[in-house]
């Protein structure tokens, strides 16, 4: 069998596993830097770090393309990414989180990250509804999502700084920042992907975590505290919690997304969003003594069917794929 395959199917299930896992455990550690750093600072920190470490990896192993950085149409779509995916989506996002919104229903919120995705792929392909297949899965999806945070739907989960204050305004409209994220999220993922982008997927990584991360920083700048977050000591759970988001979260969860969504399918991509909340709640009950309800197991096998229906999906219609998925010349995301 020719090697180029297995390759291929090894790099798809990595991928596939780091946006499962490294995004699923990113609820718990932005919840812990939330705590002490402001949402946009958090943001613009870990994506210009995670960016910039991703290029040095990247011109290191003798693969930086450096011609493509001095393209203005490549810059000119990582502004266009970074502001929709990073100061727009990401920023709603840990700033709905820093709001006494409960994880259950932050999770519940991103869980209909899918619908956006595979609505506006239909929208901008113009290939009309889903097949049913894709539909079925992510009704079970869903269905599992509600089910898994349905018990925790009516307790209040405040989210307390270090003086014990609550951070941010009311839970509705940490509710409604969190809703929003997802409408940018993916009309960057959408967007991004038909405009021109370097032909190494890690070098347009890179570029568009710069891009965002450096608009969350000028943004951050004009409205937010740094002086405290100097204080923190460095022997403080925080730093820790920002370094898993700049590596595990930023660094390998983004660029593993990025990879897939030049390499399959918006609905098959669109599964993590389905994975993530059963991992962000196995974390909680490992780490933070969080308790397991019998409708988790329930939740389990709901997520995990429409994963599999929306995956076989995607390889029953490979052949539409190609022509409204595939890289252009010089690769799209």
């Amino acid at each position: 069998m020719d090697p180029h395959p297995r390759r291929h199917m090894a790099m798809m299930v990595t991928c596939f596993a780091s946006v499962y896992l490294m995004w699923g455990s990113t609820f718990l550690f932005n919840k812990m830097a939330l705590q002490r750093i402001p949402p946009l600072l958090l943001c613009g920190f870990r994506f210009t770090l995670a960016g910039a470490c991703l290029l040095a990896i990247v011109v290191a192993a003798g693969k930086g393309e450096a011609g493509a950085l001095r393209q203005w149409r490549y810059w000119r779509t990582s502004i266009l990414t970074g502001a929709l995916l990073f100061l727009l989506a990401n920023s709603l996002l840990s700033g709905g989180l820093a709001c006494p919104v409960p994880t259950g229903i932050a999770a519940l919120i991103v869980g209909s990250t899918p619908i956006t995705l595979v609505t506006m792929d239909r929208m901008q392909t113009r290939r009309g509804l889903p097949p049913l297949r894709v539909m079925l899965g992510m009704a079970m999806g869903l269905a599992g999502i509600v089910t898994l945070v349905g018990g925790s739907l009516l307790q209040p989960h405040p989210v307390a700084d270090a003086a014990g204050s609550r951070i941010g305004g009311s839970e509705l409209i940490g509710a409604l920042m969190i809703l929003t994220s997802t409408l940018f999220w993916g009309a960057g993922t959408i967007l991004g992907r038909t405009r021109p982008q370097p032909r190494n997927p890690m070098i347009g990584s890179a570029m568009q975590m710069l891009a965002g991360g450096i608009m969350l920083l000028l943004a951050s700048a004009c409205v937010e505290p740094w002086r405290p977050v100097l204080e923190i000591p460095l022997a403080d759970r925080t730093w820790l919690a920002v370094l898993f988001l700049v590596f595990g979260g930023s660094l390998m969860g983004f660029s593993s997304y990025m990879w897939l969504v030049r390499h399959t399918s918006a609905a098959a991509v669109a599964t993590y969003a389905y994975v993530n909340p059963l991992v962000a709640m196995l974390l909680g009950w490992l780490f933070l003594g969080e308790r397991l309800q019998a409708s988790t197991a329930v939740a389990a096998l709901l997520i995990l069917g429409g994963v599999v229906l929306m995956q076989l999906a995607r390889k029953g219609h490979a052949g539409h794929h190609s022509a409204a998925h595939a890289p252009r010349t010089e690769a799209t995301t």
